[in-house]
This record gives structure tokens, sequence and C-alpha cells, in this order.
């Protein structure tokens, strides 16, 4: 079936071949579209045999190339374990006496 929209810059379509390629260009005062295959050849359509071609409009694939790879944010720095939160019997405060060493008010009253 003959293509019956306009070239969209970017997209990517199918010849009658099989072989998909990505329209470049649309230069509409001159209706010259230009396109390249994946073997990165470049070549000129004009508009007239674009709406003759069969053509299939593909969905866009996600690809990514090296270029992209290396944009991508690196993993955060590693840092040290943390500590395990103390049990719920321990003393949990943090001025290194233990609620243990406190005598009983009682006991201190011996005299």
């Amino acid at each position: 079936m003959p293509m019956e929209e306009e070239p969209v810059i970017g997209a990517m379509y199918e010849d009658e071949d099989g072989l998909p390629f990505e329209v470049l260009s649309f230069d509409e005062d001159d209706g010259i579209i230009e396109v390249q295959y994946e073997d990165d050849e470049v070549s000129e359509i004009d508009i007239d045999s674009w709406y003759e071609l069969d053509l299939k409009k593909l969905k866009p694939a996600i690809v990514k190339d090296d270029a992209e790879e290396a944009e991508e944010p690196a993993e955060p720095p590693k840092r040290g374990k943390r500590a395990p939160a103390p049990k719920e019997d321990e003393d949990d405060d943090a001025d290194d006496f233990e609620e243990d060493d406190v005598a009983d008010d009682d006991d201190d009253n011996n005299y």
C-alpha cells in the first residue's frame, strides 16, 4: 500500500525490500527527503516517489549506544557499614554510661 503520510524526521520506516531506514531531513520547498539506512548509506527520495513507495512506519526501538551509556549517572559511592540499631534491652543513650551502673537511691543512703 503506498505511503499516505508525510515523512517524519527521526522516524523509522521499512522500504519495499524490507530494509529499515531513518528520515534525516525533509525539505518541503525542494520536495527532497534525506534518509539513512542501517548500513549508514544516505539516500534522497523526492516527495512524489515517497507517496508511491510501499513503506511501513516502524515503531521506535530503544537502543542504547556507547554515548548514552557514558551519560548514565554513576552509582553513588559506597560508604562504610552502618552500626546495627541497638536492641531494645540494651542501653541506647550515647553517654557511654550503662544504666546498670547507676546505683539505686536506696543503696546510696546506707551510711
